[in-house]
């Protein structure tokens, strides 16, 4: 796993300085303090006294109080005149500079605010699922979008799980997640890890804490429960796998039509490649009406109404369900995946990727559309891995590409494999079975009693939350925005160089190769066609119409390039 991210590491928390005043020492709870101290005051002791003050409620680096005349400061780690952001004005050598004291002092409490012993705090493992369709992702973001863990952090705030105090940052509650799951996204179970009052005060009628935050939840998200873990559990780094599933209409593995410049280009590239498919599925597309892509005034143009309806009602044939499930199980086992995310080479370290288990389950009927299960155990997933292992698939699929395909895309030549929709993702749960067997055996010196990380308490609830808001959402919006039709279209009409490896031969082409030793040979070449036919002159810089194709197809979104390094895309 890559290393945690910024957000998740906890800040080094300071240690109270004596008051020169009083001559104290506030207490600190031992719970609360992870890190080695910082270098005390040098102050002399004349006598300690107990005084029951929790640092969080104290300011830090409160400039002592002058008389009339205001004291300049010369600090550790401050510049000059400028806040220590830079340079600032000259040093006056004359003026003399006076060490502040760092007073520790009680927040002053709010006009209203009711006094009382502060609540502890204890690092928990939250268990959480969510329909993630109108959020932008499972990662809280500090620039204001909608996010599932900003939603449930707000609700465990107003719940009073998190202090006032630390409402206002999630990074002073250690707010880790076990998957980054994308925009859209869904989850029967993700786990976030943080620092968290265990045992706030509930309202009447509330049993639990996840009784009273589901309360405040939308329905789309609920709080299963939480568990006490050890001090340094992560959620990310504690997660030895993840379970994810992918539903898809069986209409996605149909082949695409005889007029479609994709089906033009295998008819030159693999001469009788439909001879390959199951003779249902290629009747059926030979028998669909003309498909009109334009729209009128945004809308769906009403001849295409036809089409959609129609491939609701497809079957999957049992020679195409074998055909998807040979090229599903290619993934399984440890390869270089560098071809499945985006922004890593061929060489990094991080494309090698494990895959436990992958699954192909029977075709199962919800609404008017028949959808496949893929089930994807593996160690961990980069950005994108899923959603590309999917499209990959689907596209070998129905364009009778050999599973030998699959292994292909694992070897140094860059390809660009398109993202399949986000909407069939779902999480199924990430797996604790490492951190679980640590505690259950309290290994490495374990003297605190935890109980594991188990999702399987709430499997009748998840399983419920799954068919309600994942599998149900999941049918009215294709029913409603044709996702996957709308994705097929876009593949079939692509006249781009970049989708010729899809193949009978099942090989990567040359001018499917997006490496940029394969993309200089081609500029060569077509500088040196272009010199030959209009002479020597005006040729410096050519590039082919299939070149600034590629470029384009191949483009996905920008990304967070240090998230990225550091691991924070990956789930």
């Amino acid at each position: 796993m890559a290393e945690a991210s910024d957000s998740s590491k906890r800040p080094r928390s300071p240690t109270p300085p004596l008051n020169a005043e009083n001559d104290v020492v506030p207490q600190t709870d031992a719970d609360e303090v992870q890190e080695p101290p910082s270098k005390k005051a040098h102050v002399e002791v004349k006598s300690v006294a107990k005084v029951e003050i929790d640092p969080e409620e104290a300011m830090f680096n409160l400039q002592s109080q002058s008389d009339d005349k205001k004291k300049k400061t010369w600090g550790r780690g401050q510049g000059y005149g400028n806040g220590g952001k830079g340079k600032g004005k000259e040093k006056d050598t004359n003026v003399k500079f006076e060490r502040r004291n760092n007073d520790w002092t009680p927040r002053e409490k709010k006009e209203g605010e009711e006094g009382g012993a502060r609540l502890p705090k204890r690092r928990c493992a939250l268990l959480v699922g969510y329909c993630g369709t109108g959020y932008s992702g499972m990662q809280i973001q500090t620039h204001g979008s909608r996010t599932i863990e900003g939603d449930v952090f707000e609700a465990l705030v107003k719940a009073g799980a998190i202090s006032a105090d630390n409402a206002n940052d999630h990074r002073k509650s250690d707010v880790a997640r076990a998957a980054r799951t994308d925009a859209g996204v869904h989850a029967a179970g993700n786990c976030i890890s943080l620092k968290m009052i265990v045992k706030p005060p509930l309202p009447e009628g509330f049993k639990t804490l996840a009784e009273y935050v589901n309360s405040i939840l939308p329905d789309q998200i609920r709080m299963w429960g939480f568990v006490r873990t050890v001090k340094s559990f992560n959620a990310r780094t504690a997660a030895d796998s993840r379970i994810y599933e992918y539903l898809l209409p069986s209409y996605c593995l149909l082949p695409p039509g005889r007029t479609d410049p994709l089906g033009k280009r295998l008819d030159k590239s693999s001469p009788g490649w439909r001879d390959l498919l199951g003779k249902e599925a290629v009747e059926f597309v030979d028998a669909a009406p003309s498909f009109d892509d334009e729209e009128e005034d945004g809308k769906i143009n009403p001849k295409n109404r036809g089409e959609f309806e129609r491939r609701r009602g497809w079957r999957v044939d049992s020679k195409t369900l074998e055909r998807f499930r040979d090229l599903i199980a290619q993934y399984k086992g440890t390869h270089n995946f560098h071809n499945f995310t985006v922004g890593k080479p061929f060489n990094d370290r991080t494309v090698k990727r494990f895959m436990i288990r992958l699954e192909v389950k029977d075709p199962q009927v919800y609404g008017d559309i028949e959808w496949i299960s893929v089930q994807i155990h593996g160690q961990s997933f980069m950005l994108h891995q899923i959603r590309k292992m999917i499209s990959m698939a689907m596209l070998a699929c129905r364009t009778a590409s050999p599973p030998s395909l699959i292994p292909e895309t694992f070897g140094p030549k860059r390809i660009h494999v398109p993202k399949a929709p986000p909407l069939g993702l779902l999480l199924e749960a990430p797996q604790f079975g490492v951190y679980n067997h640590r505690i259950s055996t309290k290994a490495n010196g374990l003297q605190d009693d935890r109980d594991p990380v188990n999702f399987g308490l709430y499997a009748e609830l998840m399983h419920d939350f799954k068919v309600k808001w994942i599998y149900e959402k999941l049918r009215q919006e294709e029913l409603e925005s044709h996702v996957f039709h709308k994705w097929m279209r876009q593949m079939d009409c692509s006249m781009s160089n970049g989708l010729a490896f899809l193949n009978t031969q099942g090989i990567i082409p040359p001018e499917a190769d997006l490496s940029k030793g394969a993309k200089e040979a081609r500029k060569a070449a077509a500088a040196a066609s272009a010199a030959k036919d209009n002479g020597e002159g005006g040729v410096e810089g050519a590039e082919t119409k299939e070149e600034v194709e590629e470029d384009m197809d191949s483009e996905d979104e920008e990304v967070d390039m240090e998230a990225l390094k550091r691991g924070d895309m990956e789930g």
